[in-house]
């Protein structure tokens, strides 16, 4: 995929931004949790399914990506002490999603790996 282009939005989309960013947060937490689940179980998952779910998450690693760089261009609209401090929650939440975005990102290329030359099984 290549890189969406990017909108930088005001500060006062932070609220909003941090709503969106909490639901991408969990969703990848979940799908974290259930990769590492999933990585001592190798014929749990289909080729196929990791394939799209590899696909899915290197776009939403962009997309974190892109977060973080408005977290940091916000850091510098920052004026008030509250803008500060939910924008150091935003930085927390983001760099959970980004962990948890790779950590689905390399299971699923284990779990690929390690299905090299085996025969597509349908789950």
């Amino acid at each position: 995929m290549t890189k969406p282009e990017q909108r930088w939005r005001p500060i006062t989309y932070m609220p909003a931004f941090k709503f969106a960013v909490s639901s991408a947060a969990e969703t990848a937490h979940e799908q974290a949790e259930h990769m590492r689940l999933a990585i001592h179980q190798p014929g749990l998952i289909n080729r196929v399914e990791l394939a799209r779910m590899r696909l899915v998450y290197q776009d939403t690693a962009l997309y974190a990506d892109m977060c973080c760089e408005q977290l940091r261009r916000w850091r510098v609209e920052c004026t008030t002490s509250e803008e500060a401090k939910l924008l150091d929650q935003l930085d927390v939440l983001t760099q959970q999603w980004v962990e948890d975005t790779n950590a689905v990102i390399d299971a699923v290329k284990t779990l690929l790996d390690e299905g090299k030359g085996k025969a597509f099984k349908p789950s």
